[in-house]
């Protein structure tokens, strides 16, 4: 996990060492348009990336294509106070129509505030203002067969330069895709043209152009291990922007507290910005700040969301299914503490036999496998460590001797630790534990025939495996599952994990020869197992969990094994159906 994350950064290291040069070398000649500049706090927050705005129907003036991220209907509203009394003002709202579809009305207004001008020093002053009008309408869908969403914004522009005025008329259009990677890692793509269809306006006998904008915008969704129940996410921002010939890297980092709390920063084009925001309910508040080199520009936003999609049956049921899971993972939570203590408190033992009974017990809680693996990693890291002190070196040796089952090995070992670094009463606790003769030849005849039984159910799961009798293979595995979850053995993980992947490919071989060109209803019903309803509706719960959690995929593929066991199972068709007509949902 952690290679990856180290790539991420170097990729978004080296695009910024790359636009950065370009964007000094042609900063001086630059011109800065009313429309280089979209309404959205949140985006500002973020150095003027657009990902960051994806819950403000603002986002329709980045990307039309946006809109369909949205699960509500939004309106928000925007100030942001720039220099001397002029100010950049957003009105904007976005409304579902039907399942894949949006529309989206906004209104920015730049306006110079109240200016006082006169002729000469005798005539009375004349109070005038400079406006600056940008009127847009945006539509947005989703093409299901590629998930891809697509958009389209209309826009009047209006310009009242006091002596002045002029109008016209401009398009822009967008293209948007979310990805899932690996280790719930997301990835969120998209690409816009900024007027490309648009005509010189006209102010009195001069003439302007629209400029065309190029936007191609990316995120990393990274999920936190040690806040993992709140689904706490870390987000990576960077933006690229052609504009007059001039290239723009935007990029910005943002911290998602519990789907509710942001905090950000990001830089965009000699500026450097923060923000923060806060869900309330179905309100959000936005803050931005703006350290340009003039003076400090502070930015406020207010969102409103309502008429959230009404919940299914299958949605409701999923939650109480939630629930209930919620439950089992708030003990995993208070396991996973007492852990970590013990990690911190360099007990690896214990923390291990701790970590272990989490992982075999309560396996959606992911973070219990990062610490377990940084644990065996660290230990075998310590036994080649020539500079590592003599006590340290043997504590890892018996550690290693320990989980091998080499239990005699491990006692030479922790004697020799006792020697060097005087011990401690983890250390005894467990030399204890296998100190004698008899209780080592016990422990040593445990491990023996739970590692047989072990061997057989593992084998007989893989030879039904190869025969393709996917749902005998995965009766097997269970059963080794429930072997190692009743008895903490030292290869119960090992032998855990094999399992647990054997019933991952079983599932996917049924999902494909549930497709409707491999189903054949009478070579189905004389498949190796009569209807199996208990485990039918335990697959389908699974699957429920699955689903609330946003696990669309997994959900899929247990309600799908769930009609593998039992054909008539009515709810399993119902949610299978669902989640397939809306991929999204």
């Amino acid at each position: 996990m952690q290679n990856t994350y180290n790539k991420i950064i170097l990729v978004f290291l080296l695009l910024l060492l790359i636009f950065q040069t370009e964007e000094i070398y042609g900063y001086s000649g630059r011109r800065k348009h009313f429309l280089s500049h979209g309404p959205s706090v949140a985006a500002f927050g973020a150095g003027e990336t657009v990902f960051c705005a994806y819950k403000d129907p603002s986002v329709l003036q980045y990307n039309p294509a946006l809109m369909s991220l949205f699960t509500t209907n939004a309106v928000s509203v925007s100030r942001f106070n720039l220099f001397e009394g002029s100010s950049y003002n957003c009105a904007a709202l976005a409304f579902g129509l039907g399942k894949n579809f949006f529309l989206g009305l906004s209104m920015a207004n730049l306006a110079s505030g109240n200016i006082e001008i006169r002729e000469n020093i005798y005539v009375l002053e004349k109070v005038i203002s400079v406006n600056s009008w940008n009127n847009t309408i945006a539509f947005s869908g989703l093409i299901e067969k590629f998930a891809v969403m697509y958009g389209l914004n209309i826009k009047y522009i209006y310009f009242d330069m006091y002596l002045k005025k002029g109008a016209t008329y401009s398009c822009d259009f967008g293209l948007a895709k979310e990805i899932s990677l690996k280790y719930d890692i997301k990835m969120k793509t998209a690409f816009s043209i900024q007027n490309f269809i648009s005509q010189r306006f006209k102010l009195d006998s001069t003439f302007d152009a629209i400029p065309l904008i190029f936007r191609f915008s990316s995120t990393f969704v990274l999920p936190t291990y040690y806040r993992f129940t709140s689904k706490d996410t870390c987000n990576i921002y960077a933006d690229v922007k052609y504009e007059d010939s001039f290239g723009d890297l935007c990029v910005g980092l943002s911290y998602i507290f519990a789907e509710k709390y942001s905090l950000r920063t990001g830089y965009y084009n000699r500026h450097i910005t923060f923000g923060a925001g806060a869900d309330f309910y179905m309100l959000t508040m936005d803050y931005a700040a703006d350290f340009s080199e003039i003076d400090l520009i502070n930015r406020f936003m207010l969102t409103y969301r309502w008429g959230q999609k009404s919940e299914t049956l299958l949605l409701r049921e999923a939650k109480k299914a939630l629930n209930e899971e919620k439950y089992s993972l708030k003990l995993a939570q208070e396991e996973f503490k007492k852990a970590k203590e013990l990690y911190n408190k360099k007990e690896y033992l214990k923390a291990t036999d701790k970590l272990s009974k989490i992982i075999v017990s309560y396996p959606n809680f992911e973070s219990s496998n990062h610490f377990y693996n940084k644990i065996v990693v660290q230990m075998k890291n310590d036994t080649k460590d020539k500079n590592l002190n003599f006590g340290d070196k043997y504590y890892a040796k018996a550690y290693i001797e320990y989980y091998n089952a080499n239990y005699k090995k491990a006692l030479e070992e922790w004697t020799k630790y006792i020697a060097f670094g005087g011990g401690n009463l983890e250390v005894f606790e467990y030399k204890n534990k296998i100190d004698s003769i008899l209780k080592l030849k016990e422990l040593e005849e445990r491990e023996k025939q739970l590692t047989f039984r072990a061997k057989e159910l593992l084998q007989e799961g893989i030879d039904s495996y190869n025969l393709k009798k996917w749902i005998n293979c995965i009766k097997k595995m269970e059963s080794l599952e429930k072997l190692t979850s009743d008895n903490n053995f030292s290869k119960s993980l090992e032998f855990y994990s094999k399992a647990k992947d054997y019933i991952n490919r079983c599932i996917i071989e049924l999902s494909e020869s549930m497709s409707p060109e491999n189903v054949n209803r009478k070579d189905f019903l004389k498949d190796e197992f009569k209807y199996d309803e208990i485990t039918a509706d335990e697959k389908y719960r699974e699957g429920l969990v699955l689903y609330a959690q946003g696990k669309y995929y997994q959900a899929s593929r247990m309600w799908e094994l769930a009609l593998r066991l039992n054909p008539d199972h009515k709810k399993a068709k119902i949610a299978l159906n669902k989640i397939k007509k809306n991929k999204l949902e």
